[in-house]
């Protein structure tokens, strides 16, 4: 296998899907990666965030609410119960009436704090699907949980073709572990909520270290994953499979046999067996 990478984005090169063998099989032979939900994530503590409430101050509140698309809610509400004829005149009344509005925000802050901490995931849903991968081929605990205790396989993507390539460094995260949740900071701006909402999503707790994950974000404005869950690989950016220990003889040759098609002649076969004398695997070219 590929020597394990340095954790920095740019220079990753390969990542590790580890897969049970009938997800594996059928990502190979559809050309396909399931993506995930973020609010289905196994572990209850993602992308649930430290928010704290003391950086909503009242003009903090008052930028918020003076936000186009707070401006244009209040206005198909309010506009014409108050006799506005138009968003103009409503605007210029709001804009006078913004103070009121903060100072009335103030207190129901560390009520909307919680509720945005536990639909946190649920808004980032709405802008990005999940594909987990790792940095390791040979991780004892991944292929037991991941790829069906050691019966499955493990794929290595290549991040240098499509549609990985597409998708753009930014959203192909290595994960941070840490004893304490990540920061949450809101920020108005579109770019800089975006780059908040990630870095909660590249934060994970210390207990998952082992899996030295990189997610990688599909956003949803991709248009092309298949019934909402899959995303569209090409051939190339498969760089190898390998065989979990337990993977039997048949489960090999089914894969084998889609490894055989010509766009999938550059692919690396390896197998993993178990270390004579440590706690470990051993990954193995195929010949």
């Amino acid at each position: 296998m590929p020597q394990r990478l340095v954790v920095r984005c740019k220079e990753i090169m390969i990542v590790y899907r580890y897969m049970e063998f009938e997800y594996g099989k059928q990502a190979l032979n559809d050309l396909q990666l399931r993506t995930s939900i973020p609010d289905s994530l196994n572990d209850p503590f993602e992308l649930s965030p430290n928010i704290d409430p003391s950086q909503f101050t009242q003009k903090r509140c008052e930028t918020f609410l003076k936000q186009d698309y707070n401006i244009e809610e209040r206005y198909q509400i309010e506009g014409r119960k108050n006799g506005f004829t138009n968003k103009k005149q409503f605007k210029r009344w709001y804009m006078k009436d913004l103070p009121r509005r903060a100072a009335a925000l103030l207190p129901k802050v560390p009520t909307n704090i919680e509720a945005v901490r536990l639909n946190f995931a649920q808004t980032l849903g709405k802008q990005f699907h999940i594909i987990s991968a790792s940095l390791l081929p040979d991780s004892v605990l991944m292929w037991s949980h991941y790829a069906k205790n050691h019966s499955g396989m493990v794929i290595g993507l290549k991040l240098s073709e499509e549609p990985f390539k597409q998708l753009g460094a930014d959203y192909i995260i290595p994960v941070k572990y840490s004893a304490t949740k990540a920061d949450y900071v809101h920020h108005v701006r579109a770019s800089k909520f975006e780059k908040r909402i990630l870095s909660v999503a590249a934060t994970k707790g210390d207990q998952w270290e082992y899996e030295k994950e990189v997610r990688i974000l599909v956003p949803s404005s991709v248009r092309v994953l298949h019934a909402g869950r899959f995303l569209p690989i090409s051939p190339l950016s498969v760089a190898s499979v390998c065989f979990g220990c337990r993977t039997d003889n048949k489960t090999k040759t089914s894969v084998m046999q889609i490894l055989k098609k010509p766009h999938f002649r550059h692919v690396e076969l390896y197998h993993a067996r178990l270390h004579p004398s440590e706690y470990s695997l051993i990954i193995e070219r195929s010949t």
